[in-house]
């Protein structure tokens, strides 16, 4: 049977197969969810878990002896379905839990409806991985054996294509351009680490805040003695390094599996949609990006055979800059380089030798670091955020309790180490679901299906033995580590540059799978890898524009209320406002900097610590006291018995913004 005529109808019977099991998953999470009736995350997933479950035991009995044709009951085969239906079960509800945290943002539905459509996209998001995994690991043809052990993924042999890179450059520069045109927006832990840059560069150290402080608002003041104004400092603080990025990528991807991955890795960075957005909203993240990319890019090399000055400065000033910015990727550090030592240098004198160098540089570098820290604002300037880990709740799993915690009565920082433990411990159950529920937020693109591909498809791959552990390691470092401490989806972007990279080599391998299945079509082959590409690059785009919007719609309402402020109060009035970025962002837009306010049971309450601390305007959020304060939403209709209201503004998605005060200034 002609290939292409083989596969179209493997497809077709899996399609099959895969509406059964629909039907099966489908009808036990509908009688499960009215009987139990589910009202948290944990309840929905063990329904979805067990669903799918059910729906696999068939879907295991008809693949094999139907869709594939083949008898899979040897202790492998079973081993691996089990493997894939594993993985099947994992995305499918993974990407339910998302659909159903995420659908109401768009669509008004009830909870049954709601639930039907997100265990939709999870069935067919599964639906792509089991295939794939069927047809390419469990259901192998010989076929699929021979291509598995003939095709490689090696290093470039031919020099840069700078041309293509520049280019790549260029259209990634426009794209964050246009999402600045249409979200020029500023929010969160960007304005706070803003602000410690702003005074260390104008030489005000009492003033700042070492708990922000890190490598990144060092480069930030740099931007600012340089002569930039607030907003533009704030962006081209991520935006430099966010472009710059697009190099280890290119060079890590080529190294490990040739040009075209390298091309094709570096697009996908280029236009993906989150990548877009923190190289413009002043975060750090493109900046530690940056630097961790280059490490590995050393220890790639390093692992290759190459043991050059170059690969030496870029493993320790990459790494230790990381680590400056992410003090608790100390452990990942320590992976990294103890895994490189057991597999690189036990045996080779030169590699050692270039390795302790590299850890000499970035204790150099530390060193360097804390003693500037020091002389400035009289801290070490590492660990800060440590203090973290004393707190029982986290405003990403319950914002209320962690408000009241966070800008309530101050309370000790430091607790005994069991305490500290058992916190940990009952908070990683949590910290695990809200990573299923986020991930594939963060990923938000296709190519993390040829990522998982990828071993399927090719066995020799990087060019030297253990040559991929680097960036495997980076990848899945976040996965791991984060939910034992605390999880924000923008700690899991070391595993999307992980899925771009293998996500472009998975890419590369089933275009040339696709050649070989569709012999005797030179033109549908020739185009296989490119049409891949192409589509996966195509879906990106509207994201892009979706994630502008949300936004925009979301945060944006900020420069309206810092301008109003900027035009009709005194710039020495002191202002303060809800915590967790909303006081902050709207102050930043007025050109002042904003306080959080003490969370507090009752107006009267609010209204005396106010006066207390000398504040002479309190702004306060709908949104914000809906989900963490509720016992203040009667202010927003009724008051402070000692407060004027200075203006109140209206806003479609996130409700009212007033503004109360002691007394309205002139304009100025």
């Amino acid at each position: 049977m002609n290939p292409f005529v083989r596969l179209a109808c493997q497809l077709s019977r899996f399609g099959l197969v895969g509406v059964f099991n629909t039907g099966i998953d489908f009808a036990f999470t509908n009688v499960l969810f009215l009987m139990l009736r589910p009202v948290g995350a944990l309840g929905l997933l063990a329904i979805s878990v067990l669903a799918c479950a059910i729906a696999a035991v068939n879907s295991y009995w008809m693949n094999s002896r139907w869709t594939f044709q083949q008898d899979a009951r040897g202790p492998g085969a079973v081993t691996g379905f089990a493997l894939v239906a594993a993985l099947g079960l994992a995305v499918n509800s993974i990407t339910f839990l998302f659909l159903v945290k995420y659908l109401d943002l768009f669509i008004e539905a009830g909870p049954v409806l709601t639930i039907n459509l997100a265990k939709l996209g999870g069935v067919g998001a599964a639906m792509v991985v089991t295939f794939l995994g069927y047809r390419l690991g469990v259901f192998r043809t010989e076929g699929t054996r021979t291509f598995r052990q003939l095709t490689r993924l090696e290093p470039a042999g031919e020099p840069p294509r700078w041309y293509w890179l520049a280019g790549i450059i260029l259209l990634a520069l426009l794209l964050r351009l246009g999402f600045l045109v249409l979200a020029p927006v500023v929010y969160g832990d960007a304005i706070s680490y803003f602000w410690v840059a702003w005074f260390n560069a104008h030489g005000e150290f009492d003033q700042v805040d070492g708990f922000w402080h890190s490598l990144f608002d060092f480069w930030e003041a740099l931007l600012i003695v340089a002569g930039l104004d607030r907003y533009p400092a704030l962006v081209l603080a991520s935006l430099i390094p966010g472009l710059l990025l697009l190099l280890p990528i290119y060079f890590i991807s080529r190294r490990l599996y040739g040009e075209t991955v390298g091309l094709i890795a570096t697009l996908l960075v280029a236009l993906h949609p989150r990548l877009v957005a923190y190289s413009v909203n002043g975060y750090p993240e493109s900046f530690y990006l940056l630097a961790a990319t280059w490490g590995i890019w050393g220890l790639t090399a390093l692992y290759q055979g190459h043991r050059g000055l170059t690969s030496v400065l870029a493993i320790s000033i990459g790494l230790g800059g990381y680590f400056l910015v992410r003090n608790e990727g100390l452990l990942l550090l320590a992976l990294l380089l103890g895994m490189t030592a057991y597999q690189v240098c036990r045996r080779d004198r030169s590699a050692r030798r270039s390795l302790l160098l590299s850890v000499a540089i970035i204790a150099t570098l530390t060193a360097g670091y804390v003693g500037l820290t020091e002389s400035f604002i009289g801290s070490s300037g590492l660990f800060a955020k440590s203090s973290d880990l004393a707190k029982q709740h986290l405003e990403t799993l319950d914002i209320a309790t962690a408000a009241r915690e966070t800008y309530g009565i101050p309370q000790p920082v430091a607790v005994p180490w069991h305490t500290l433990i058992t916190n940990l411990l009952e908070r990683w159950p949590r910290n695990l679901r809200y990573t299923a529920e986020r991930l594939p937020g963060v990923l938000l693109s296709p190519v993390v299906l040829f990522a998982l591909a990828l071993p399927l498809l090719v066995a020799t791959r990087g060019g030297a033995r253990h040559a991929e552990m680097p960036i495997l390691l980076f990848t899945v470092w976040p996965l791991a580590f984060y939910p034992l401490l605390q999880i924000e989806p923008r700690l899991l972007f070391p595993t999307l540059i992980g899925a771009c990279i293998f996500g472009a080599a998975g890419v590369v391998a089933g275009g040339r799978f696709l050649a070989q299945e569709l012999t005797g079509r030179p033109r549908l082959a020739a185009a296989a890898t490119p049409a891949l590409a192409t589509t996966i690059l195509l879906l990106m785009l509207p994201i892009i524009l979706l994630l502008a919007w949300n936004t925009e719609t979301e945060r944006g309402y900020h420069r309206e209320v810092g301008g109003w402020i900027a035009e009709h109060l005194s710039p020495d009035l002191r202002i303060a406002g809800d915590g967790y970025g909303y006081v902050s962002a709207t102050t930043f837009w007025a050109g002042r900097k904003g306080e959080p306010r003490r969370w507090a049971e009752t107006p009267e309450e609010l209204e005396v610590w106010a006066q207390e601390h000398g504040f002479s305007v309190l702004i306060l959020y709908e949104d914000y006291l809906q989900q963490a304060n509720p016992e203040l939403l009667t202010t927003l209709d009724g008051g402070f018995a000692g407060l004027t209201q200075l203006h109140q503004f209206v806003f479609p998605r996130v409700g009212r913004v007033t503004l109360w005060g002691r007394v309205l200034a002139p304009p100025f």
